[in-house]
């Protein structure tokens, strides 16, 4: 008598597959301080797919940002400061356009700065001695680079996934870093009131920044019309209140 396999359809395991996925990162955004469980929850997203793990358009995006830094006076002897850096989708772009040692990129995932050495050794881009540094304090007070200021600053992609209580430390620490002409470009999903959606993604009014500039010595300018991000996100350019 011959025994019947029962098979389930591939895909309804798909669908166990993903759902069982989604119950692991809503855990993981439950049990965990914010910033811990995002830096796990985008280490387990970029042993995936790294490229699709700092949020797809691998080569779009990165063109995007680099396009847009060089359009704004970034040339190859400025310092910038990458926060954020994620796997390099913009990174392998001013790695190679900036003079040796002139590229510091810095991010809470562990894994995605394991990629990011590793994707400099395969574009052979050794010779330009980026640093990379996993930010292991999880916070914006850039104590990393005690002493040390950068001509550019960029967070791309990075105030759309943090709380209204990490921007604003943000912007009390980032003058640190910061001469009096340097400038700090950041995006951010905009909405007429502070929102959530999902377990990481924040929108905020522009009314947001320009309380937070105010209050630490800024001034902000939108410069969303020289940046066509295609899911909408805005550019805005910041720099220290002339005395």
């Amino acid at each position: 008598m011959s025994t019947k396999i029962f098979r389930l359809p591939k895909r309804f395991i798909k669908r166990l597959i993903r759902r069982s996925m989604i119950d692991r990162i809503r855990a993981l955004y439950d049990q965990k301080d914010y910033l811990e469980a995002y830096s796990r929850h985008t280490d387990i997203r970029v042993e995936r797919d790294p490229h699709s793990a700092v949020g797809g358009m691998w080569e779009q995006i990165g063109q995007l940002q680099f396009d847009f830094l060089v359009n704004h006076g970034l040339e190859p002897n400025h310092k910038l400061l990458d926060i954020g850096c994620g796997t390099l989708r913009g990174g392998r772009h001013f790695i190679t356009y900036l003079v040796p040692g002139n590229y510091t990129g810095i991010d809470i995932s562990s894994k995605a700065i394991e990629y990011a050495k590793q994707l400099v050794q395969e574009e052979n881009l050794l010779h330009k001695y980026p640093r990379l540094l996993v930010n292991e304090n999880r916070d914006l007070k850039f104590k990393e680079f005690e002493g040390e200021t950068f001509d550019y600053v960029l967070a791309q992609s990075v105030f759309t996934h943090l709380k209204p209580q990490h921007i604003e430390e943000c912007f009390r620490y980032i003058g640190k870093v910061m001469k009096e002409s340097s400038v700090f470009f950041f995006t951010f999903h905009k909405a007429s009131r502070f929102r959530k959606s999902g377990v990481k993604r924040f929108s905020y009014p522009s009314s947001f920044f320009e309380n937070l500039a105010e209050q630490y010595g800024f001034e902000v300018d939108d410069s969303s019309g020289d940046y066509n991000h295609p899911k909408g996100q805005r550019m805005v350019q910041m720099t220290k209140k002339r005395e």
